[in-house]
This record gives structure tokens, sequence and C-alpha cells, in this order.
């Protein structure tokens, strides 16, 4: 993980500045994958920090299903995408500051700020604007 304050479990990334061995938040067009959560790299209990600290290693899903907090809510078949420099994942067409992962989608139901299962094949995923 490259970012000093570390990534959050859930969220679009990218390469680092070492592509081989780093992570940072996902930009536009440069996506590689999201984190997924690891109980061995949860803080303190009860602390909320919930995320990869900067050196670690990062699971990063490229292809399958993963949970993820959707902030607006999403149904069934719903595109999926995410604010560019945050990684944040959100349902709907993308906006200035947003990247559509095009080939990817929600496949529950979720009101807002709830858990919801995107499908993602890296193979059919283009991150476009």
């Amino acid at each position: 993980v490259e970012p000093a304050a570390g990534i959050d479990f859930g969220v679009a990334v990218t390469r680092g500045t070492d592509a081989d061995k780093q992570v940072t938040f996902a930009g536009s067009a440069d996506f590689l994958g999201i984190t997924v959560r690891s109980l061995e790299n949860e803080g303190a209990a009860n602390t909320g920090d919930l995320k990869y600290n900067q050196y670690k290693t990062a699971a990063v899903l490229r292809e399958g299903y993963i949970w993820a907090v959707c902030p607006t809510g999403c149904v069934p078949g719903d595109s999926v995408n995410y604010v560019d420099g945050t990684g944040v994942l959100d349902s709907g067409a993308a906006v200035a500051g947003e990247t559509q992962l095009d080939g990817a989608t929600w496949e529950t139901t979720a009101a807002a700020g709830e858990l919801a299962v995107i499908r993602l094949d890296t193979s059919a995923v283009t991150a476009g604007a």
C-alpha cells in the first residue's frame, strides 16, 4: 500500500509508483481491482481503523464477487462507478470526478449506505469516463 493514510477495504485501486509492489487509489482509466477486507489487518477492536496501512500487503480482487458499501443504494444490474482519487464505489452513471466501470455490475439490492454484491470480471471491465 502506497498512501501514507492507508487504503480502506472495498475501494477501487490501481498500481502504485512501484508497479510491482504497490497499490494506490484509482484515478480515471487506471483500474486494477477492489481491495478485499482482511481481518488480520483491522485495527484495535471498535476503533474504526478498518484498512490496510501504508507498506502492508493488500488483497485485491480482480475477478469474482465482493461485498461493498453502496453509498446511494442499488438494484441488481446497476452499473458500478468509483470516485477518482478515493476509490469509493457507487452505483449509476459516472459524473465529473468519477469513473465508470464498464462490465461490472451490482448484483443485489441495497438501500443507501448498505452492503451489496458487485460482480467483477476484469477481462470485461474497462474504466471509461
